[in-house]
């Protein structure tokens, strides 16, 4: 039985009520055990399905956590920082709605196509790993450790793909929000790079101070900063602009204002791979135009060579004092650093070393083909893969370093590929519904845009190992994927969506 609009409005006091009841009572027995992840935990469920009932504001305070919240909280107030984990309640509380409310549309109601080739391609990722899980007997721990940090965001993905919202939301509502979430980004960095980044000249340990130029994506004042996620967020989101530009759907000034604000962070932090994702913005956005109507992309190849010659000019301002001073010794340190030596000055592998490590010693073709298990690479006790490699700590020692080499070492070769797939895909399905809406600039230009986010979020694996455990990449990861698929089940051409 289908309630109506009416007969919910009447009901929602009485649930509000319900669900408020329960939670005090949840909120009082998981206080008890003294465990602040659990209570934070179990503390968000009751809070999301009270905001179950105004689904709009569930989706906006689940990606504001994802987005912001949980970044700020990292840097600014440690204390705070884990109320990331409220998202992973909230997310999938959402998709429980969202599947609800699909599954009690009236008869009649025009259903689009449920699953395609990526939502496929996703589910069997999931499910690789789970089986690379069971074969390594793997233990609960890890278990634990390797889901969460994959899968902590799928549920708002999926989400996202099976809305049955009204469309004219999504086209704008969306996208809009990414943009505003971009601009949000450069007021905090400068704050970092003016106020934080200096506090950690003083701090030994061998830190970039400006890496901490992450906006709202986290860091450690002692630490890391995810410079490099803010780097492929702002990169994701310079593409998307740059191929409304093309459609015309933007204007040229508005272009090169939005531009200006939107690469002022990642001129100012240490993310040298930016001036790739440049690159990459560039050719995958205008690989069709170049040659063919050059003239009208001149101005913006030397809009992209120029972002290109700063971001080599303030990574040599940035560079380790004493060992950079010119463009090629910036490029000669940076091989160095990260492919030439067997470690970095860290005692980690570096990037070159661990893709090495696994071509020499991967072990049996069972471990091969299937990998060590979830969570294999991001545990401090030992585990199938530290006794086959003869070391204590997989996690401190580097093997997943790189989000690439992390899902070799846990899901063998056969989840490797499936993950390549998985953005192979998602880049046809973003070139597919570009040709298909090509009468709306503002969504064909958006999904060209995407098929760059796409080449760089695959890049950042091979640079970073995010993937396998950030709140703010992944929110990023699943936005995208949960947007294909949305627009690719209510877009495609029959013929095509078969």
């Amino acid at each position: 039985m289908v309630l109506s609009e009416q007969q919910t409005e009447k009901l929602k006091p009485v649930l509000l009520f319900v669900l408020a009841t329960l939670g005090a009572i949840v909120a009082g027995v998981v206080t008890s055990k003294a465990d602040l992840k659990l209570i934070l935990l179990f503390a968000a469920a009751p809070i999301g399905l009270i905001f179950a009932l105004y689904p709009v504001a569930l989706f906006g305070i689940t990606m504001l956590i994802a987005y912001v919240l949980a970044g700020l909280a990292q840097l600014y107030f440690p204390s705070l920082e884990l109320i990331r984990w409220a998202v992973i309640p909230l997310s999938f509380i959402f998709l429980l709605y969202i599947l609800i409310e699909s599954s009690n549309q009236p008869a009649g109601v025009d259903r689009k196509k449920s699953y395609d080739t990526l939502g496929f391609l996703l589910i069997a990722f999931l499910l690789i790993n789970v089986f690379a899980a069971v074969i390594n007997r793997t233990s609960l721990l890890n278990i634990a450790i390797g889901m969460k940090g994959y899968f902590q965001l799928w549920g708002l993905m999926f989400a996202i793909a099976f809305m049955n919202w009204d469309e004219r939301l999504m086209r704008r509502w969306l996208p809009m929000s990414i943009f505003y979430l971009a601009l949000i980004q450069v007021p905090f960095a400068l704050h970092q790079y003016f106020f934080v980044a200096p506090l950690r000249h003083s701090i030994a340990k061998g830190i970039v101070p400006v890496d901490i130029v992450s906006g709202t994506f986290g860091g450690s004042i002692d630490g890391g900063g995810a410079n490099a996620v803010l780097a492929v967020f702002m990169f994701s989101v310079w593409s998307c602009l740059l191929a409304l530009w093309k459609k015309r759907g933007i204007s040229t000034a508005a272009t090169i204002l939005i531009t200006v604000i939107v690469l002022l962070p990642v001129m100012i932090n240490e993310a040298k791979v930016s001036i790739i994702y440049a690159l990459v913005v560039f050719f995958v956005v205008f690989r069709k135009g170049i040659l063919t109507n050059s003239a009208r992309f001149l101005g913006v190849t030397v809009l992209v060579f120029i972002t290109v010659a700063g971001l080599f000019y303030t990574y040599v301002q940035h560079a380790p004092e004493g060992k950079v001073s010119s463009w090629s010794e910036l490029i000669v340190y940076t091989v160095e650093y990260n492919i030439s030596k067997d470690e970095a000055t860290d005692g980690k592998l570096t990037r070159g070393a661990g893709i090495e490590l696994w071509a020499e010693d991967h072990g049996s073709i069972a471990n091969t083909a299937f990998g060590y298990g979830v969570g294999a690479t991001r545990v401090d006790s030992r585990n199938n893969l530290a006794i086959k490699l003869g070391i204590k700590d997989p996690r401190s020692y580097g093997v997943g370093n790189l989000a690439a080499m992390a899902v070799l070492w846990e899901s063998g070769v056969i989840g490797f590929l499936i993950l390549n797939a998985i953005f192979v895909v998602a880049f046809t399905h973003a070139g597919r519904l570009e040709h298909r809406f090509s009468h709306d600039s503002w969504l064909s230009g958006i999904f060209l845009g995407i098929q760059g986010a796409i080449v760089i979020l695959y890049i950042s694996m091979w640079h970073k190992n995010f993937f396998v455990f950030h709140i703010g990449y992944q929110n990023i990861l699943v936005t995208i994927f949960g947007f294909l698929i949305y627009w690719y089940k209510r877009g495609m051409p029959v013929a095509e969506s078969k």
